[in-house]
């Protein structure tokens, strides 16, 4: 299943490593076919579930893939495409209805820890249940 969202992107400090193996997307998980992205890495494991973050050269497209090690053909993605912006930049869900939020750097994320997300990484935050 595939989901995509649009809304504005930005840099992330989370990007700025560089890259190792553990980074490759998993077999059969990727962005859509129209997407490039010049860097993707996979930035937090957590809950049984590997989050990768993607973005574009430009700083304009920026993607979340969200793939659960124990049942890899429930992976999910999602992209925003657009201009620099701050604050919550997409939501994705999966088939098992738990929803991530992927956030611009230094985003307030109390309002949304409040409303049952936690934060497994700097710029992604899932829900609860």
């Amino acid at each position: 299943m595939l989901l995509t969202g649009c809304s504005g992107a930005s840099g992330f400090t989370a990007l700025e490593r560089p890259s190792a193996a553990s980074d490759d997307l998993p077999e059969g998980v990727n962005f859509g076919p129209e997407t490039h992205l010049a860097k993707v890495l996979m930035v937090a494991e957590a809950n049984g579930k590997k989050y990768f973050l993607g973005q574009d050269e430009e700083g304009r497209t920026a993607c979340l893939a969200v793939y659960p090690v124990d049942n890899p053909a429930g992976w999910h993605s999602s992209c925003s495409v657009g201009g620099t912006g701050r604050g919550e930049i997409l939501k994705t869900s999966g088939p098992d209805q738990k929803a991530s939020v992927l956030v611009s750097d230094g985003f307030d994320t109390k309002d949304l820890e409040a409303s049952g997300f936690t934060k497994v990484h700097a710029n992604i935050l899932v829900s609860d249940g």
